[in-house]
């Protein structure tokens, strides 16, 4: 340290960014927020890893880290005896994702983002759609119907 160094200035310096000393009460939006996500937890779920990512590995033709505007994301996720493919696609500062789980048994999914929950039917296919889902994280629980539900990690969209 130099000479003349004062810890005390450094937390000074930081309470004045902080705005008012310290971080402060937890707002009540972010506590039913958490409160939400910690409900929506699933102990009984299994859990989809992603396989696959499009923005990992992109088509051989785009140079590195380049993708043209409204070119579709394909993402592939897989767990024991389960593999879901999406494809997601950017509209209007938006997500729709277009997803197939194989097997087909699940018979509906719920699309979780920070702030809010949408359930979306799934087809004899296994097929679903979800339009207007915001861009950031998204998490996908699938509840089948004579198996353990299917949860995704999350992944920024």
């Amino acid at each position: 340290m130099p000479d003349g160094y004062d810890a005390s200035e450094d937390e000074r310096v930081l309470a004045s960014l902080r705005g008012d000393g310290g971080p402060g009460p937890m707002p009540d939006t972010m506590r039913a927020s958490v409160r939400a996500a910690f409900a929506a937890r699933r102990s009984d779920s299994v859990f989809a890893d992603v396989h696959e990512d499009g923005v990992d590995s992109p088509r051989g033709d785009l140079r590195d880290g380049e993708s043209p505007l409204g070119a579709p994301r394909y993402v592939w996720l897989r767990a024991p005896g389960v593999e879901v493919r999406l494809e997601i696609t950017a509209i209007d500062g938006q997500r729709d994702i277009v997803g197939q789980i194989d097997p087909a048994e699940a018979a509906t999914v719920e699309v979780r983002c920070p702030y809010r929950v949408t359930r979306h039917d799934i087809d004899a296919n296994g097929a679903f759609v979800a339009r207007g889902v915001p861009k950031g994280p998204v998490s996908l629980l699938f509840q089948r119907t004579s198996e353990p539900s299917v949860t995704t990690r999350w992944i920024a969209i």
